[in-house]
């Protein structure tokens, strides 16, 4: 049967298996495929779908088995949380009874209480689940959240953002996988930055200068991520754009750095439920190596019977 192969440059990232946080048992393969790319199954273990009446509307991120990290915003319109679930577990949208994902009703929402809705600052939401995930399963894992002691990220840092967010900005139209995009940090006194962002403080840009990368709707709340020491950071959590993957206007994130104190006052470990010896895993250390993708490029065949 002819075949057709073709190869494909490439990173995989292998994690410190010992690690508490940002580390899934898959490994994450990273392509240089314009406009983004399918992750692997079970590559971003900490990554929910919010759900309204079963709808995915977007994206979060856990931290701990009884909280969920994502963006004030995604609940601007509802904040009675009785209709709204998280999936966490599962690559796809289309869960069902024989997969390993596991649903929970939301027990508390918190919002930031500087959330401003008519410029988007402090665009971040703490979601308090009715019941723990079961951590055991290895499809769910913590992410790690920087230590907040240097803000982060530093300029022109390479990052991974997922969600199953809209793949063409003129439609909303949800991938039914997750989906994965590298970018980059943006300098605050870039031009096109300087446009989109109202307080680097408290947000920052990240996106490709040519454009054709980008998050979208439906990716709002979910991760951007910082691959530090081995292991996967939370830097931002996707917030707003204009348009999508336009060139030379990148997107809008929160500075997870900027909110460390605020979440630690919300998740203490007595209220992490029935699990109070699993903390909320914080990297102290001050500096890291960031340079972008430092592991070694492989040259993957891609063959297509």
């Amino acid at each position: 049967m002819p075949f057709l192969c073709e190869k494909v440059t490439g990173k995989i990232f292998l994690c410190n298996p010992n690690a508490t946080c940002g580390c899934s048992t898959s490994f994450t393969l990273i392509t240089r495929i314009i406009g983004g790319e399918s992750a692997s199954h079970h590559a971003w273990s900490w990554a929910v779908s919010l759900r309204s009446s079963g709808d995915h509307f977007c994206g979060g991120t856990v931290l701990s088995p009884s909280f969920i990290i994502t963006a004030a915003h995604c609940f601007e319109m509802n904040t009675d949380v009785t209709n709204i679930t998280i999936v966490a577990g599962s690559s796809t949208l289309n869960t069902s009874s024989n997969d390993t994902s596991q649903t929970r009703s939301i027990a508390k929402l918190y919002i930031h209480p500087d959330y401003d809705s008519s410029i988007s600052t402090n665009d971040v939401a703490i979601l308090r689940l009715s019941a723990p995930l079961n951590m055991s399963n290895e499809n769910i894992k913590p992410i790690c959240l920087p230590s907040g002691i240097v803000s982060q990220p530093q300029d022109n840092i390479g990052m991974v953002a997922v969600g199953w967010g809209s793949t063409s900005a003129s439609t909303i139209n949800l991938s039914s996988t997750l989906l994965q995009v590298t970018l980059q940090s943006v300098p605050t006194t870039d031009n096109g930055c300087r446009v989109v962002i109202a307080d680097s403080t408290v947000q920052f840009c990240a996106g490709i200068q040519t454009g054709g990368k980008d998050t979208c709707q439906g990716d709002s709340g979910g991760p951007l991520m910082a691959y530090v020491d081995n292991v996967w950071q939370l830097y931002g959590i996707t917030s707003y754009g204009y348009q999508c993957a336009l060139p030379g206007i990148p997107a809008v994130y929160t500075r997870v750095t900027h909110y460390i104190d605020w979440i630690k006052s919300i998740i203490s470990p007595t209220e992490v439920w029935g699990v109070p010896t699993i903390p909320v895993i914080i990297v102290n250390n001050v500096e890291h190596s960031h340079e972008a993708f430092v592991l070694h490029w492989y040259i993957v065949p891609f063959c297509f019977l």
